[in-house]
């Protein structure tokens, strides 16, 4: 008993000073005080420099990472919405250490009616309304269907068998969406372990898409695959991590180990298939006129047709005709090489296009397969919108690697894989689209497409940070898709008002949650780090420099698994610049953006005569009261006023008349005056004292300009260090021999204050608008009856 009270005293000691030294670590990052510890160091926060990964932010000499290796045949059963598979995966330890086990992730198993994915969340999507009842709570349509959906769909993985290279059944255990595989003798470094897996699943329908699924096409219930997280895959093993064996519970995407894939899909013959990877065999799959469409769309200027329109509504038509036990199936084979993950997409109704771009001396093939639904904008702008993707995030980050980029429609708002994304979208029965509904696929293709860099090459771990991939992404997104359509770039523009809203709030997340954590996923991993590094390129470090960092930590991290720390250590290695002030504010912190001129005070220098002294003081008159009530009783008559025998020689001293003695003991101080300090007595400038509160706490860089009564102006850079000692408010001298007309920091808004109103001195009067209208009316049922009455009769 006395030893059990003894470790557990040892036990709380250990956790109590673990508690603590968290504590300190989160001031330490966050801290109160906004400049109280945001230009410390960052190297007591992240990984401490190992072999594998340096100080630099590079690679280390001994980084390894492990490799799996996939041989698969898929079957799609249209008919009960089901894929049967199986695999031969191959998984190479290249870490130093030895496995006595693997991990296999299992993410179907999240579709379970009683998964964790489900009940991890809280059920909060009921809906105020001016209901007569008021007990009774709105609900979505769809949020409900989504609900009965999940309660009734039988998903997950019915896993058939488990076997190693030579037949024999594999020990294995389930734990939700990962599954351990026990390897005999334990798998030894630089040996390969060889299993094989068959399995069932049934594929979610649109009722609720978990990023992947079908959709029944109203015209005909002609069907669209988007299939993926469909394979049992390799967690991640890293120096980093470990094993990567986070539940998959939605927002938390994948890590995964990069491997060569080649997979076999059938498919009823009349469907086409979009696929990670080069087709294998398109002799057996492609007609005679197909192929040579797609042979003549590798130099093509514009998107060439493989499967037209009218081929696309023969082949639906014949899909949905044929019955069930009269399918014939036909395979597509694909070969992708170093490649993280493989996903497809088929359907009867796909029109397909193509078209080349050359990237480093390399042919690329853009594009895309849409339904007839989609066409009045997919077929305009999808397989342009991919190739002008390709050809910008090559320039910004690492040239492309792969042979082809698709895009596919699909039941799912937008969703990224190596080679190939899914995304929605059609136009309306006319053939007409709102403005919102083409931006937005113009949008999500640029943004699911550019996923092939983050995190399809820039192999980062989805699971602990999706601002890492989401983020980055969102920004090169927003450079890419500005230069390919003017029309737009509103619409990003609007999303920083949304943002600075949000960080108006102080309620915001911080960017550096783990996935599943977030609540505000938009906001804290897409649109403020988005927001963030554009304020890096184009305010604080310029475009130049900043891309130049960009690409070579694209070509430090291609095919390789980068952390937060990496990314961070490399922005200030390629810059030469301290950011870790910057990283601390934004990605670890949640204040705001919002500095306010508090005053402006223009000094003048008192000349060197002791006379001129006096007479500016008289001028301004530095013993007349400041209030002016006190002048107002001060200009009242008094007594020695009226009785002159009171008046001694006070009363008719003049304080502004220096007498000879002042004017002596002035002289011999000014000749005592080093020569430098005599100098200084001549300056004519005067001193303009600008006063600056930093409201929000966030520390950033200041551009200020002074503009001058003869419309003349001067910009100054102020550096974000000017918070370095902590004050919320800082004084910054200027000198000019100009009188000021007013102050403003931020003219041009570089940093997105979030209150412009405060950035200049004087404040200038708001001009606004209003409008009159009618009072509204009360309702009148009564008079509503009545009205009808009168009208029945």
């Amino acid at each position: 008993m006395m030893r059990t009270s003894k470790i557990l005293s040892l036990l709380l000691f250990v956790i109590l000073q673990h508690a603590e030294l968290l504590a300190h670590r989160i001031d330490h990052v966050y801290g109160e005080n906004p400049g109280q510890h945001t230009f410390d160091s960052f190297e007591d926060v992240w990984p401490t420099p190992t072999a594998y990964r340096t100080a630099s932010g590079k690679p280390g000499p001994e980084y390894w990472q492990q490799q799996a290796d996939y041989k698969i045949k898929i079957r799609l059963d249209d008919e009960s919405e089901k894929l049967i598979g199986e695999a031969e995966v191959t998984y190479t330890n290249n870490s130093p250490h030895t496995l006595e086990f693997i991990w296999v992730q299992l993410d179907q198993n999240a579709l379970d009616p009683e998964s964790a994915s489900r009940f991890s969340k809280s059920f909060d999507h009921f809906e105020n309304n001016n209901t007569p009842d008021r007990d009774s709570q709105g609900i979505t349509f769809k949020t409900f269907r989504e609900a009965l959906y999940r309660d009734t769909f039988k998903g997950g993985y019915n896993i058939k068998s488990l076997t190693d290279e030579q037949g024999r059944d594999l020990e294995y255990k389930v734990v939700g969406t990962v599954m351990r595989i026990d390897v005999n003798g334990g798998l030894k470094p630089s040996d390969s372990f060889v299993f094989n897996i068959s399995w069932e699943n049934n594929i979610v329908s649109d009722s609720f898409t978990f990023r992947h699924g079908v959709e029944r096409l109203k015209k005909d219930n002609a069907p669209v695959y988007i299939i993926a997280q469909w394979y049992p895959r390799m967690c991640a093993y890293s120096d980093a991590t470990g094993w990567q064996i986070l539940p998959y519970l939605s927002s938390g995407e994948f890590a995964l180990e990069f491997g060569d894939h080649e997979v076999e899909i059938s498919v009823p013959e009349h469907f086409v298939v979009a696929a990670t990877g080069e087709l294998q065999n398109p002799d057996e799959i492609l007609t005679e006129v197909q192929k040579e469409r797609l042979e003549a769309s590798i130099s093509a200027k514009e998107p060439v047709m493989i499967v037209t329109p009218d081929e696309a509504e023969e082949s639906r038509e014949k899909a949905m005709t044929v019955a069930a036990d009269k399918t014939v199936y036909k395979t597509w084979i694909f070969k992708a090489e170093n490649v993280r993950d493989f996903a497809w997409a088929a359907s009867p109704a796909y029109i397909w296009d193509s078209k080349g771009i050359e990237i480093d001396g390399e042919t690329c093939m853009a594009m895309s397969v849409y339904p007839q639904e989609a066409a009045p904008i997919w077929q305009r702008y999808s397989t342009e919108a991919v190739a002008a993707t390709v050809e910008g995030y090559s320039r910004y980050v690492y040239p492309y690697p792969y042979p082809v980029a698709w895009s596919c429609y699909g039941p799912v708002g937008g969703m990224e894989y190596p080679m190939l994304s899914f995304q929605s979208g059609k136009a309306e029965d006319d053939g007409t689209y709102p403005l919102s509904r083409r931006n937005y696929v113009i949008g999500v293709i640029v943004h699911e497409v550019g996923h092939n860099w983050f995190p399809m090459i820039i192999n980062s771990d989805e699971r602990k940070w999706m601002w890492l991939d989401e983020g980055l992404n969102s920004f090169v997104e927003r450079l890419v898709a500005m230069e390919f359509d003017p029309v737009i770039r509103r619409s990003y523009l609007e999303k920083d008002e949304e943002t600075l809203n949000l960080l108006e709030g102080k309620t915001d997340e911080i960017t550096m949650l783990q996935a599943d954590s977030t609540t505000q996923r938009g906001f804290s991993a897409y649109r403020k780090p988005e927001l963030g590094l554009m304020m890096l390129r184009e305010s604080i470090i310029g475009p130049e420099e900043f891309d130049k960092a960009m690409r070579e930590y694209g070509k430090r991290w291609a095919f390789k698994r980068p952390i937060p720390a990496d990314f961070f250590r490399t922005m200030e290695d390629v810059t030469g610049l301290d950011l870790d002030w910057f990283w601390r504010g934004w990605f670890y912190g949640n204040l705001a953006c919002d500095r306010a001129i508090k005053s402006v005070v223009s000094y003048q220098m008192d000349p060197s005569d002791l006379a001129e002294v006096r007479k500016l003081d008289k001028k301004f008159d530095i013993a007349a009261p400041t209030r002016p009530w006190d002048s107002y009783l001060l200009e009242q008559i008094s007594p020695v006023e009226a009785h002159e025998h009171l008046h001694d020689f006070y009363y008719k001293d003049d304080p502004f008349s220096p007498n000879d003695k002042e004017l002596k003991a002035h002289n011999e101080g000014i000749e005592k005056l080093k020569p430098w300090e005599k100098k200084l007595l001549d300056n004519p400038n005067l001193m303009h004292l600008v006063e600056i509160e930093n409201v929000g706490g966030l520390i950033l860089p200041m551009d200020l300009k002074l503009v001058f009564e003869d419309g003349s102006n001067e910009e100054y850079q102020i550096p974000a260090q000017i918070w370095s000692r902590g004050a919320h408010v800082v004084r910054i001298p200027f000198f000019d021999t100009k009188k000021l007309d007013h102050v403003v920091i931020d003219s041009i808004d570089r940093y997105r204050d979030r209150d412009l109103s405060n950035n200049r001195f004087p404040r200038v009067i708001e001009t606004k608008r209003f409008h009159l209208k009618s009072r509204n009316k009360d309702p009148n049922r009564m008079q509503d009856a009545t009205v009808e009455e009168e009208t029945a009769e």
